[in-house]
C-alpha cells in the first residue's frame, strides 16, 4: 500500500472573506488529495478551539499561519513514511500531541486538516468513493454493521438571521424541509422551487432582499414570527402542504439573545423568563409545522432544555448544537438529563474524524437523529457531504441551494445518488 511522502497546508480564504487552512498530501505513488476546513460565525463557547494568529495585524487577527506552520514544520515531517489507513492511530497521536481538553495548543482546525487528508488519501489509495471508506470507518470504530442504504435528507436554510445576517431578526435560520418521502434529487428539486418562490413572495411584499452568509434571504422582517409566515405562505404558494410536503425547521441560537438570565427578541415587547419564553416557543410549534427544531434556548440552561423536551420531543427534533457542540461529554450529560433527542454534527467542533465517528455512535446507540452540518464560514470542499452518507446521517444542512460553497455539497449528494447509490441498486 501507499505512504505518505508529503503534507503540506497554506492560507486560502473562506466564504467570508476569512482565512481557513487548505491542505494537501501526496502519497509515493503520486496520488494527490486536498481538503479545506470550515469555519463558524455563531460558535459555541464548549467547542474545540481554531487557531488564530490573534496578535497579528493581517487579517485582522484572524489569520491561520501559524496553525500553517505547525502543519509543514511540525505535523506533515513526522507522518511522511506513515500509512494513511491507520485513521485512528495518527488522530490519536495528534489529540496526545495536543494535550489539551479543547484543542487549544495545535488548534482543532489544525488538527481537523490532517485527519481529513487522512481520510481522503485512504479512499483514493484503496480506490473506493469516500463516503464508503468513512463508512468502513464507522464500522470498525463501533463493531457495529452499517449498510448504506440512503441519502439524508436536506434542510435548505432560506431566510438568514441572527449573527448570520444584519437584519432585525434574532432567529438565525428558517429552513425548508422537504418530505423525505421521495429521493434527494426531488428533494433538492422541491427545495430549489421554494427558494425562487420565496424570492417571488419577498418582492410582492416590497421585502429588502439580499444573501446572507450561508444563501439565505436577508429581509428586514420587524419580528421573527413575520420570517415564519413568508415561509409558510410560500409552501402554499407552490401548492404543497406544510407538515406533509414541505416542513419547517428554526435554528434559533438562542444563547445570542439570552441576556441577564432573559430571551430578549422582537416579537415580545418585554424580556421573557425561561419559563415565559418556552410558553412562546410552544406556541410556534403548535402554530406551524416545524419538524426539526435547533438550540431554542441557551446553551447553559439545562433545567429548560428538559422542560421543553418533554413538551415536543415526542412530535419533532429537538436538536442540540451549542448545548452540545458535537462534544462527547456533553452530549452524555443530554441523554442522561433527557435535554433533546437529536444532534449536531459538526466535525470541526471537536477537531478529529475519529472523535466525530464517536460522537455519531453514541448519539445513534442512544436514538438521537443526527443532523450533519456546514460552518457559515465554508469552502467548496465535499467532504462532508460524503461524511454524512457515510454516517447514514438523517439530515443534512448545507445552507440555502445558492452559493457556491453550498450547492457544491448538495451537487455531490446528488452526485452519490446518481451514481453511485442507484448503480449499485
Amino acid at each position: 500500500m501507499a505512504k505518505i511522502k508529503r503534507i503540506y497546508a497554506f492560507e486560502i480564504i473562506d466564504s467570508r472573506g476569512r482565512p481557513t487552512i487548505e491542505g494537501k498530501l501526496i502519497l509515493d505513488n503520486g496520488q494527490k488529495v486536498e481538503t479545506s476546513i470550515p469555519a463558524g460565525t455563531s460558535i459555541g463557547k464548549f467547542e474545540a478551539v481554531e487557531l488564530r494568529d490573534a496578535d497579528s495585524p493581517r487579517f485582522d487577527g484572524m489569520g491561520v499561519s501559524k496553525a500553517v506552520q505547525f502543519i509543514n514544520e511540525l505535523i506533515g515531517p513526522k507522518l511522511v513514511g506513515a500509512s494513511p489507513l491507520k485513521q485512528f492511530e495518527i488522530d490519536g497521536w495528534l489529540i496526545k500531541a495536543d494535550g489539551t481538553k479543547n484543542k487549544s495548543k495545535l488548534g482543532a482546525n489544525t488538527i481537523l486538516t490532517v485527519s481529513q487528508l487522512i481520510t481522503k488519501a485512504a479512499a483514493v489509495d484503496l480506490q473506493v468513493p469516500l463516503f464508503r471508506y468513512i463508512n468502513t470507518l464507522y464500522q470498525a470504530i463501533t463493531k457495529t454493521p452499517l449498510p448504506i442504504e440512503k441519502l439524508p435528507s436536506p434542510m435548505f436554510n432560506v431566510i438568514n438571521g441572527g449573527k448570520h445576517a444584519n437584519n432585525n431578526l434574532e432567529f438565525q435560520e428558517f429552513h425548508f424541509i422537504p418530505s423525505s418521502s421521495t429521493t434527494f434529487a426531488k428533494s433538492y428539486e422541491k427545495g430549489v422551487d421554494l427558494f425562487h418562490e420565496l424570492k417571488r413572495v419577498l418582492a410582492e411584499k416590497n421585502a429588502f432582499i439580499a444573501i446572507g452568509e450561508e444563501g439565505g434571504y436577508t429581509t428586514n422582517f420587524t419580528a421573527n414570527i413575520d420570517a415564519l409566515e413568508v415561509v409558510n405562505e410560500t409552501i402554499i404558494k407552490k401548492n404543497l402542504k406544510p407538515g406533509l410536503d414541505v416542513f419547517l425547521g428554526l435554528d434559533i441560537a438562542a444563547s445570542e439573545f439570552y441576556k441577564n438570565g432573559h430571551y430578549v427578541i422582537r416579537d415580545k415587547p418585554h424580556p421573557l423568563n425561561s419559563d415565559d419564553y418556552i410558553e412562546y416557543i410552544v406556541h410556534l410549534t403548535k402554530n406551524y409545522s416545524i419538524l426539526i427544531l435547533e438550540d431554542p434556548l441557551s446553551e447553559d440552561e439545562w433545567h429548560s432544555w428538559s422542560k421543553l423536551s418533554q413538551i415536543v420531543s415526542k412530535s419533532m427534533y429537538l436538536v442540540g448544537d451549542d448545548l452540545i457542540t458535537t462534544n462527547k461529554e456533553r452530549l452524555m450529560r443530554a441523554i442522561k438529563e433527557d435535554a433533546c433527542n437529536s444532534i449536531i454534527i459538526k466535525p470541526n467542533q471537536v477537531g478529529s474524524l475519529t472523535e466525530t465517528l464517536e460522537v455519531v455512535d453514541l448519539a445513534r446507540k442512544n436514538n438521537f437523529t443526527c443532523v450533519v452540518s456546514h460552518r457559515s464560514g465554508d469552502t467548496p470542499d465535499t467532504f462532508l457531504a460524503d461524511f454524512a452518507v457515510g454516517v447514514q446521517a438523517d439530515f443534512v444542512k448545507f445552507g440555502a441551494p445558492s452559493r457556491g460553497e453550498r450547492v457544491v455539497k448538495y451537487n455531490r449528494l446528488l452526485e452519490i445518488e446518481r451514481e453511485e447509490l442507484t448503480a449499485s441498486a
